[in-house]
């Protein structure tokens, strides 16, 4: 790799957990406004997309315990945000659904990113879609290849 070419993946390294680091901070500020963890705004945005989860599905999802998860779903419960139905396909399971309130904590993280990301794209020509999927199948493709069993030193 040249130095220029070097000195340029420095820079997108850069760039990119400038971006990591403001999106965190971010959903960290939208979680507090909401009163909820973190790892449950995540949980609430995946139940949005997905009109309902398991428990399972969200540890999964999140990398929690399903007693940490157990735990989310209790407050997000008691917060009013989700409901905890029967699964009918599974008589010891559970379905998690949004209730109102929780669609509101969903359409306000909605909102606030979809502003950001029209007010970013317009000023790229219409490009940031495109960059948006290359970059998530790099980031999927990178995570395909990368072995947990392997230590990065080791690499």
């Amino acid at each position: 790799m040249s130095e220029q070419d070097e000195h340029d993946a420095t820079d997108l390294t850069a760039a990119f957990d400038a971006v990591v680091r403001a999106n965190a901070s971010l959903v960290a500020q939208l979680s507090a406004r909401a009163g909820v963890h973190e790892s449950g705004l995540r949980a609430l945005v995946l139940i949005s997309d997905t009109g309902y989860s398991t428990p399972t599905e969200v540890a999964g999802f999140l990398a929690l315990t399903s007693g940490a998860v157990t735990n989310m779903v209790d407050r997000l419960s008691a917060a009013g945000l989700l409901e905890r139905t029967p699964n009918p396909s599974d008589r010891r399971g559970s379905l998690l659904r949004l209730r109102p309130a929780g669609e509101d904590v969903v359409a306000d993280y909605r909102e606030r990113y979809a502003a950001m990301l029209r007010a970013v794209d317009s000023g790229h020509r219409g490009d940031l879609h495109a960059v948006l999927n290359d970059l998530a199948t790099g980031l999927f493709q990178q995570a395909a290849t990368a072995d947990p069993a392997t230590p990065a030193s080791a690499s």
